[in-house]
């Protein structure tokens, strides 16, 4: 279990100077767009490996006109507080993240530190999840994967670097055969095991949906669905391999992989009628909710992980059914929250103690 104590930004995107402590449930931070209510969410969500929760360049996180950016955080793990650093380096003209727990950056802090830490991610973008590209939606199942795997996107970014491998080899002059039937070889295995977690994922999301029913007013019953002739088709190692080599001549000429995971949708289906994109911004925010509170449900009382979660922008189109879900995961869960908005009114149904932050006048 990890809690955010405290953090003080140095340089980091709007702010010059800026510390402020955190509450161990609830906290909510309100302001004027631009006062940096997100860019707190961003420098917390970049306590674990990745480039946080809008994947920004690194040197994009520095402060106009300064060099390097420093934040620093107390958290606790375990009941025991740790200090993280949070730093860039540059080198070879490039921009890197540092992380030290401790003043200690080995391999085994961080992996305990990525093993200790899960973040459940709310953006605004995601109250048009099913009206947004198919790649928005395959990132956001990702990042559920990635809550109780935290060695998923080493999967991904071998899997995307063996397809630009592949790809760069049918656009050579002089085709190495032999290179090309390993990484083929490779793209089968990496694809195959994505499409088995994130099926894995749906059903468990899907699972944890139906039995909260029981104890839960939903406004819609929900099922996820992964959209992919290819992999419905039950497709098998050789199948795959034997598909990847047919379609080397397409793929030279247009670019790219055509099939694969990195293809696939995710869809739902609302009441067994009709897909999620039809409906409006605030019943999809419903649909997002509902899923992000499975998915709790399921790290807390399954994995034994208590995540933390990030909701940027939560107050917006809150309705009385995103009202209740949203109280609930805050009066279900011993974990810490995180929520912003443009107003501090727009919280005014949490009846949890809560500490309130004004960014605007920090």
């Amino acid at each position: 279990m990890a809690k955010i104590k405290n953090i003080e930004f140095y340089n980091f995107r709007n702010f010059k100077n800026f510390k402020t402590s955190f509450d161990e449930k609830l906290n909510i931070l309100f302001g004027d767009n631009g006062c940096g209510k997100t860019n707190i969410l961003e420098g917390i969500s970049l306590n674990v490996k990745g480039k946080g929760i809008r994947n920004s360049n690194i040197i994009n996180l520095i402060k106009k006109k300064e060099d390097n950016f420093l934040i620093k955080n107390n958290i606790e793990i375990q009941k025991n507080d740790f200090n993280i650093e949070i730093f860039t380096e540059q080198k070879n003209e490039k921009f890197k993240k540092v992380i030290k727990i401790n003043n200690d950056s080995s391999k085994d802090s961080l992996n305990f530190l990525n093993q200790s830490i899960s973040y459940l991610i709310f953006l605004p973008e995601m109250e048009r999840l099913f009206q947004a590209s198919p790649s928005y939606r395959r990132n956001f199942l990702d990042r559920l994967i990635f809550s109780s795997r935290n060695d998923y996107n080493k999967l991904i970014n071998k899997y995307k670097k063996s397809l630009f491998e592949r790809n760069r080899i049918l656009q050579s002059y002089k085709i190495d055969d032999d290179w090309l039937n390993r990484i083929e070889n490779e793209i089968c295995s990496l694809g195959l095991e994505i499409y088995k977690l994130r099926d894995l994922q749906l059903n468990i999301l899907n699972i944890e949906l139906n039995n909260m029913k029981n104890d839960h007013n939903f406004q819609f019953d929900v099922k996820l669905e992964i959209k992919d002739d290819f992999v419905n088709n039950e497709i098998n190692f050789e199948e795959y391999l034997l598909n990847l080599r047919k379609s080397r001549v397409y793929d030279k000429q247009f670019g790219g992989t055509k099939f694969g995971p990195h293809k696939s949708d995710i869809i739902s289906i609302v009441n067994n009628e009709f897909e999620s994109s039809l409906l409006s911004t605030g019943q999809q925010k419903t649909i997002v909710l509902m899923v992000l509170l499975a998915q709790c449900n399921y790290l807390v009382n399954h994995k034994k992980i208590n995540p933390i979660f990030l909701f940027d922008e939560i107050g917006s189109h809150l309705d009385k059914h995103n009202r209740q879900i949203l109280l609930d995961m805050i009066n279900r869960f011993e974990i810490q929250f995180f929520l912003t908005g443009n107003d501090k009114n727009l919280f005014s149904f949490v009846s949890t103690n809560a500490q309130f932050y004004n960014i605007t006048k920090l």
